[in-house]
């Protein structure tokens, strides 16, 4: 036969933080001259949890039917200007187009001395192995250098 609990039920929770972060919470307690347990409830009821009314829309895995329709549409439009087949010289013209807004892109940002942006940008868009080599490559070109040497968080690159 079991005794009967004479006093409110409670419920026992376990609490995971680094040892630095347990001292602080007992050190903040007995300030308030409370025990630890009892003064972590108090204040996690107290806590602001507004900031998690205003959390940003999950990353879609699947395209709206509005945004299916809108992209839909938009290569039809990109099939009408090239045509069923588009012409060799016009894709050619095309790629060095894309080609020469990119160098200029580059060129401005080296000549502004954006180079932490630019190195953002090429680990974001060839990773982090080729963003170094292909920075140093970039500012070899603009220098007119036979060598330079970057170096962003990590080992110095040569190019």
């Amino acid at each position: 036969m079991t005794r009967a609990r004479t006093g409110p039920e409670s419920k026992t929770f376990h609490v995971s933080c680094s040892d630095a972060q347990w001292e602080e919470a007992k050190r903040r307690a007995a300030a308030a001259g409370m025990k630890t347990s009892p003064w972590l409830v108090e204040r996690a009821l107290e806590a602001d949890l507004s900031i998690f009314d205003v959390r940003p829309e999950p990353e879609r895995l699947v395209l709206s039917a509005e945004d299916q329709d809108l992209l839909s549409h938009q290569v039809d439009f990109i099939l009408k200007v090239i045509g069923s087949s588009p012409d060799p010289a016009w894709l050619e013209r095309l790629g060095n187009q894309v080609e020469f807004l990119r160098d200029a892109k580059v060129t401005e940002m080296i000549a502004d001395g954006r180079v932490d942006e630019l190195f953002l940008a090429f680990e974001k868009l060839f990773g982090p192995e080729n963003a170094e080599r292909l920075l140093a490559k970039a500012v070899k070109a603009w220098h007119g250098a036979k060598s330079v040497e970057v170096r962003i968080g990590g080992p110095t690159r040569r190019a």
